[in-house]
């Protein structure tokens, strides 16, 4: 497979996790700028992965699904929210081999200052959705704090940085 490229193909999500299958996933990064905080949203209790973690709007990118099409549907069922009103920024493409999470990580960023409670969220897959200061979820990664998500990996770094950037 090409790097990045849709397989055409569809396996069940247990059975890519399970079977350490690579395949694509996007995540967005929603920033507000003037107070240098991110969106985060706290994943359902009842999904598999991750019960009531926090995390960003992600997800997989099924079948011939492009990666643009898989970020605006994500962004679309779990926020209720239109990228295509928003100037989508990319910003990296991390390989990533975790345990149970072999995966090409597409991620984008927008800016955005709509208060949390705005947004219309997927309650089958979250529970909430709210800002934190940038600095902080930034230390949470990078200190594997248990009530997030995401482990530290020199990849998280390299969009720190750029994030940080972005939000001079």
């Amino acid at each position: 497979m090409k790097r990045g490229g849709a397989t055409g193909k569809f396996e069940k999500r247990s059975v890519v996790h399970a079977n350490q299958l690579f395949h694509n996933e996007v995540a967005l990064w929603i920033l507000n700028k003037k107070d240098k905080t991110v969106l985060v949203q706290r994943r359902s209790p009842y999904k598999k992965q991750n019960p009531n973690k926090i995390a960003l709007c992600a997800g997989h990118v099924v079948g011939k699904e492009s990666i643009k099409e898989a970020l605006f549907k994500e962004a679309k069922e779990e926020l209720g929210l239109d990228l295509e009103k928003y100037a989508v920024m990319p910003l990296i493409i991390a390989k990533r081999t975790e345990p149970n999470n072999y995966c090409f990580s597409h991620h984008f960023y927008i800016f955005e200052d709509k208060p949390a409670e705005k947004y219309k969220i997927q309650k089958e897959e979250l529970s909430e959705v709210f800002y934190l200061p940038f600095e902080k979820f930034k230390d949470m990664v990078c200190n594997n704090d248990p009530d997030v998500a995401y482990k530290h990996s020199a990849y998280y770094d390299k969009i720190f940085e750029m994030l940080e950037e972005a939000l001079k």
